[in-house]
């Protein structure tokens, strides 16, 4: 299951991680590759990505490859308009917090 995580929890983790990361798309003309601007400043090359998601709000499904790069396995699109990026980041951090991480772990069916 994809665990969501912010880019500094995203520094963090091994390569070979599947992680659950938002932000705002944006293509890079020079390199030709697609970039998330994270919700706290970060920049996460993503690739594969079909379509056209420039500016959109986005959460990415995937998995932290080898140089830091997430390879794509979904692209969740967020609302449009507004987002409180600094709740969402908190959110994330809250949800890693050791005295509060049970409590968005998901239950083991019987």
């Amino acid at each position: 299951m994809a665990e969501r995580v912010n880019m500094a929890i995203f520094n963090e983790i091994p390569a070979g991680s599947t992680v659950r990361i938002a932000g705002r798309c944006e293509f890079q003309a020079e390199s030709q590759k697609w970039i998330l601007k994270t919700f706290e400043g970060g920049n996460l090359l993503m690739s594969p990505v079909d379509g056209d998601l420039s500016n959109q709000l986005v959460e990415v499904i995937g998995t932290k490859g080898q140089q830091g790069e997430v390879s794509v396995t979904q692209i969740c699109k967020l609302p449009e308009g507004e987002m409180d990026g600094e709740l969402w980041n908190q959110a994330v951090q809250m949800a890693h917090h050791s005295k509060l991480r049970h409590l968005f772990q998901p239950k083991a069916s019987a």
